[in-house]
């Protein structure tokens, strides 16, 4: 790998780090230079823009996204087994870095702006309830799931459980990770035949 590649992808590690802290939309070259020990200049010369910055640290999480939370999950053939261990992927996602769910975080920042960023957002959380949509419907045609399960209301469920555990994380951080789980396995048994 280039040095120039390696640098770029220190850059956006500690991107997202700091994204997860700020909101992505307090993220500025400035600011991420200070907490790489860079010039401006030299982040600058990655990402030629703010904008550019978080568009590519929008790809770049999604990358680290499916590394972690789908990637581990492929081998596993049971429909249902694998649902339960992409939802614990996904939970064990909100706690790689200091500040939280990056993409909570980036959705809230820039849900009523518009533009580039919030369109790519978009499309990202529409794959990811694709994804979640493919699983379920693999669980339906292997006859784990009711036939006339309503995919779109799975996925809002689903996601549902995984913003009341970020909150509750926050709140009461004893017993969201057991009410979760908890909650999970009852959905999904509604979910059965």
């Amino acid at each position: 790998m280039k040095k120039g590649t390696v640098t770029r992808m220190a850059i956006l590690r500690t991107a997202l780090d700091l994204a997860s802290q700020q909101g992505l939309n307090c993220l500025t070259i400035g600011n991420l230079a200070k907490a790489r020990g860079m010039s401006k200049s030299g982040v600058y010369a990655h990402f030629q823009s703010k904008q550019k910055l978080q568009l590519d640290l929008l790809q770049y999480a999604q990358l680290v996204f499916n590394e972690r939370v789908i990637k581990p999950t492929r081998h596993l053939e049971h429909p249902i087994e694998r649902l339960i261990s992409i939802c614990e992927h996904w939970y064990q996602w909100n706690h790689r870095f200091s500040g939280g769910c990056f993409f909570i975080g980036a959705v809230v920042g820039f849900d009523d702006i518009g533009g580039a960023i919030e369109n790519e957002l978009k499309i990202q959380q529409q794959t990811w309830g694709d994804h979640l949509k493919q699983c379920a419907q693999q669980a339906i045609n292997l006859n784990f799931f009711k036939p006339d399960l309503d995919l779109d209301y799975f996925v809002y469920q689903v996601n549902s459980l995984y913003l009341g555990v970020c909150w509750f994380d926050w709140l009461a951080p004893e017993t969201a990770k057991a009410h979760y789980q908890c909650a999970l396995a009852e959905l999904l048994q509604r979910c059965k035949q």
